[in-house]
């Protein structure tokens, strides 16, 4: 093995070569240094031997040891799992070498420049950007510090800070609310499942993402006064006894010794997430592991490891055995997909080595509603999918409803089969879904009361039985005049609804006066309303083509005229189409009909006269007409991205809380577009699979890598970029750790 290193080695450099090679026991020669100036190439000895064995790193600075090392080692022949014992202590000795050797060099900074292209790409891919300072102080145009509160420390909440920057937080008093103090990046808490990646490496503390732009407070928000615009938290003052240190920080009701206090606010970013939905199954909160926060992957991890250990013992039976390892996981989504393949990982890379005698014992089932798994991805993502878990052994049970989670079984009905069957477990990891905040009902109470006697509108909009409260496409809550604005799992960013407008609407297309609407006026209607409520447009397009106008026109040029009418419709779909993928609206959100499906919905409405309707059956399509409307999906790119929005609004210093602020900021701002740049997941064993606009479906290992390089460069900072990657590099040459702690 021969290794090129382009870099001018410094003495620790050099120091930390000569140790790493001395470790490898003979497997790797002292590496070729080819000293350069910044302004040089790597000279043609070096370039011809990147041949065979041979590692040409063209890297400076203190990395250049390490990634040498690291290189050599990866370069060693192997035999499938099949190592000797030397060859292993050997490996350990050499990457222990080629850390120590690292970390004596100026603790990476090279490797930290030369990583920093990626990282900032994808930052950008995953919608966080920090702002930027440097420019004259700030002052807001109120003359004041309007006080900002933010609740929250998820994706919309960190994104929101850390776009703004520290030159436009300035210019607000902003105080952040959270019981949890730092931020989690949930995308990779299924690999923390068995410790492909650890806890603490996907966190970031609040405080450090806030630093010199905002306060923290360490509280749980009760309840909101929207009229007195007032937030009242709460905490527990401290433990019974000084050394428990797991007693429950935010106690619910009234409690001896909790602190409660209020804050005021000027406006409100409301980022308080979503909860998981049980769906009121009885059982699943007494026996099931929500897989939501980090304290839940270091449950199951927790669990698992115990069923394995309890299965171990001489007293445990073939059947007590079978029980406490087989492994449910509820919910055929991203998470609970890849849940499951990181136990699989474990099941079939360490457990095996661990626990030989067991391995017959061993069952890991998916349960799903639907008939495929990660539904909202390509078909062929899904197909691929199974066809991954059947290799694994993962049994998939497809149309199966969960209906209640006993101590020692999950019973379930499949499909409309009315019967019973049940499924003995060990450990059960429920993902099936999510609902809105128990914090959002309250706040959806408060705007109510703010607006039964100012906007009728407001309330219908506020009382419509939706997940979230309800926002504009400006990101601002309904009925809050301005002061409240909501993003992430906790908001329903939704067009107008017609419905609400049923009766304004009925009487502008009620031209004769009649009392009734005729298909004619339906049409005209649909199609000069279609603009501002974008859910009309299949259905003008459907009457303008059924809908004849009876004055009669000339036949031959109104052929003529269709065929141009036509070609331009399928312009303007093609342009909307991929438009979309870089400026995706709320409104542009609609479930497609086809023809058929119109003409079967309005057939289905008209009761009485299939030529007219009353308003009865008007304001009953309108309601069908609605339902068509889609809200952003509840991702971490889509809270990402309205952080990002958010933090824009608010750096133009105009807000104060105000309606007449408010409506000057959003009169010559954008409404908010959301980019949709793909959906990926971990299927286990390597591989991982994309789903990218224009370019479709991507599986395999080869995604598997991209997956690890992505979520690893995507970390919201370099320490937490550095922790992933070699949490990484550890399972796969060490394996996952599976101590009870």
């Amino acid at each position: 093995q021969r290794t090129f290193v382009c870099s001018t080695p410094s003495p620790a450099m050099a120091a930390g070569s000569t140790a790493f090679v001395a470790s490898s026991g003979g497997h790797v020669a002292a590496p070729t240094w080819l000293a350069l100036s910044p302004h040089q190439h790597c000279p043609p000895q070096a370039s011809s031997s990147f041949v065979g064995p041979s590692v040409l790193v063209a890297t400076s600075g203190a990395a250049a040891t390490a990634v040498a090392a690291l290189l050599a080692l990866v370069a060693w022949p192997k035999r499938g799992r099949q190592r000797s014992w030397r060859a292993r202590k050997s490996a350990r000795k050499s990457i222990v070498a080629a850390v120590a050797a690292a970390a004596s060099a100026a603790k990476l900074s090279a490797f930290g420049r030369a990583f920093a292209l990626g990282a900032t790409v994808a930052g950008s891919v995953a919608g966080i950007k920090e702002g930027t300072d440097g420019g004259p102080p700030r002052t807001h145009k109120s003359g004041g510090k309007p006080k900002v509160v933010v609740l929250g420390s998820g994706w919309g909440a960190a994104t929101f800070m850390k776009g703004l920057s520290k030159d436009d937080a300035e210019m607000y008093d902003i105080k952040v609310i959270s019981p949890r103090n730092f931020f989690l990046y949930t995308p990779l808490l299924p690999a923390c499942t068995m410790g492909s990646v650890e806890e603490r490496s996907i966190v970031t503390p609040v405080r450090r993402l806030i630093e010199g732009k905002a306060e923290y407070l360490e509280a749980k928000c009760e309840s909101i006064d929207t009229l007195k615009k007032v937030v009242r938290c709460c905490r527990a003052g401290g433990p019974a006894r000084s050394n428990d240190v797991n007693y429950e920080r935010f106690p619910e009701g009234d409690v001896e010794g909790k602190l409660t206090f209020d804050v005021e606010y000027d406006i409100l970013i409301y980022a308080v997430g979503a909860q998981t939905n049980d769906f009121n199954t009885p059982g699943v909160k007494e026996n099931a592991f929500f897989f939501k926060e980090v304290q839940d992957a270091h449950k199951v991890r927790e669990k698992v490891t115990d069923l394995f250990e309890m299965a171990s013992l001489p007293t445990a039976t073939k059947k007590d055995r079978d029980r406490l390892l087989s492994f449910v996981v509820v919910g055929g989504g991203p998470t609970g997909v890849e849940v499951a393949a990181d136990l699989a990982d474990f099941c079939e890379r360490d457990a095996i080595d661990l626990y030989p005698n067991l391995r017959e014992h061993i069952k890991i089932t998916l349960i799903n509603t639907g008939d495929n798994l990660l539904s909202t991805y390509d078909q062929s993502i899904s197909k691929t999918c199974m066809e991954v878990f059947k290799q694994k052994g993962v049994d998939v049970m497809a149309r199966c409803k969960v209906v209640e989670v006993t101590p020692e079984e999950i019973k379930m009905k499949r499909g409309k089969e009315e019967e019973l069957f049940a499924l003995p477990y060990g450990c059960v990891v429920w993902a099936a879904g999510i609902k809105e905040h128990s914090l959002t009902n309250q706040l959806k109470a408060s705007l109510i009361q703010k607006n039964e006697s100012v906007s009728e509108l407001n309330v219908a909009s506020l009382k419509a039985p939706v997940r979230g409260i309800v926002t504009d496409e400006h990101l601002g809550v309904r009925g809050s005049g301005g002061s409240i604005f909501a993003l992430g799992d906790a908001a329903l960013v939704r067009h107008d609804r017609t419905a609400v407008f049923a009766e304004q609407l009925y009487k502008a297309a009620d031209i004769d006066g009649n009392g009734e609407l005729d298909l004619m006026e339906l049409r005209d209607l649909f199609s000069g309303a279609a603009e501002e409520f974008p859910q009309l447009e299949d259905y003008a397009a459907y009457l303008k083509e059924a809908v004849k106008d009876p004055s009669g026109d000339d036949g031959r040029m109104s052929e003529i005229a269709k065929v141009f009418s036509d070609a331009l419709e399928r312009e303007k779909l093609a342009f909307r189409k991929a438009f979309s993928l870089t400026n995706q609206q709320v409104g542009d959100r609609t479930t497609r009909k086809e023809k058929e499906a119109i003409a079967a919905e309005i057939d289905q409405v008209l009761e009485h006269d299939k030529s007219s309707m009353n308003f009865e059956e008007f304001r009953r399509l309108l309601e069908s007409v609605d339902k068509n409307l889609q809200p952003f999906p509840p991702t971490a790119q889509v809270a990402a991205q309205q952080g990002k929005y958010l933090a824009d609004l608010l750096s133009q210093g105009a807000l104060d809380g105000a309606q007449e602020s408010y409506a000057e900021t959003v009169g010559s701002a954008k409404v908010f577009s959301y980019f949709h740049k793909g959906s990926l997941a971990y299927l286990g064993g390597g591989s991982a699979a994309f789903d990218l606009p224009i370019i479709g479906p991507v599986t395999g290992p080869a995604a598997g890598v991209a997956w690890k390089l992505y979520e690893t460069s995507a970390q919201l900072s370099w320490k937490n970029r550095a922790l992933v990657g070699l949490d990484w590099v550890k399972s796969e040459i060490f394996g996952r750790d599976n101590s009870l702690i």
